[in-house]
């Protein structure tokens, strides 16, 4: 879905020209919001014990904006020139985007290394998609990667089997005489979701080697890079402990678990466990 968003920009010092961004006003699925993305504690660097007064003022000036697009729309605030309350209002941005929370850390990490998106977590608990189209779309990524490079095996990708006398059909990743494979995405939000889908992919995962009788089986999940400049700390740990809580439970049942941060890595892995 597409993002329509323009960064919001704070002159610290009038006249100096140097911005910081303070915040965004975005629209996404019809819904508005403008949302101070400067960190509290950068501001109370800046001004100490009176870091209430600047954070009151762009907070001001966010809702002034917010006001305007839902009055006006986007165009109208595409045309805005003029500050208000002293925040300029940066080029307005159209950005294809899975959520809300995604269309902002896409405008973090264009404009600010000082914002804080620990807060929005909360927030994609209802925008993010569903965690089993999020998969899909993944899955399809990887598919096309190694079908590219290697399109002799097309043919194993989406292949289904049943887990259970009588029980509905399994769908997996990647299938074949060698390996059985699972794909899953590791999201900064949502993570209990995500840990809850990876942990129902790898008793899948078991119980198709065990039927199947191959070797080799693994979970291959995308995750954020560790260096992702649009982590709040918090997610940053927490994706930590996921890993790493995942890893170990694939280990106990004798699974592979390979994460990845790139359609490209799991390309390669895919092509190595399949040969």
């Amino acid at each position: 879905m597409e993002a329509n968003w323009r960064p919001l920009f704070w002159e610290p010092v009038e006249g100096t020209g140097e911005r910081l961004m303070a915040g965004v006003i975005l629209c996404f699925d019809g819904q508005w919001v403008a949302q101070r993305m400067l960190r509290d504690d950068v501001l109370e660097n800046l001004y100490g014990k009176a870091a209430s007064n600047p954070k009151r003022l762009i907070d001001a000036a966010l809702d002034t904006y917010l006001s305007v697009a839902k009055q006006s729309g986007f165009q109208a605030l595409s045309e805005l020139s003029a500050p208000i309350l002293g925040l300029h209002a940066g080029a307005p941005r159209t950005t294809d985007a899975l959520s809300m929370g995604d269309a902002i850390r896409h405008a973090v990490l264009l404009h600010s290394s000082l914002a804080c998106l620990d807060g929005w977590d909360e927030l994609e608990e209802t925008d993010s998609p569903a965690a089993e189209e999020v998969n899909k779309h993944f899955a399809t990524e990887v598919k096309d990667a190694v079908i590219a490079k290697r399109p002799d095996l097309a043919n194993y990708f989406g292949r289904s089997a049943r887990l259970i006398h009588g029980g509905r059909l399994v769908r997996f990743g990647f299938f074949s005489g060698r390996a059985v494979l699972h794909f899953s995405v590791i999201h900064a939000v949502r993570q209990s979701a995500s840990v809850r889908d990876a942990r129902a992919r790898l008793w899948e995962l078991s119980r198709a080697r065990e039927i199947a009788n191959i070797s080799t089986a693994g979970l291959v999940s995308w995750l954020p890079s560790d260096d992702d400049p649009t982590l709040g700390r918090g997610q940053r740990e927490q994706l930590r402990l996921n890993r790493s809580e995942v890893e170990s439970e694939a280990k106990v049942v004798n699974l592979s678990f390979h994460p990845v941060s790139s359609a490209e890595q799991a390309r390669d892995r895919v092509i190595e466990l399949a040969a």
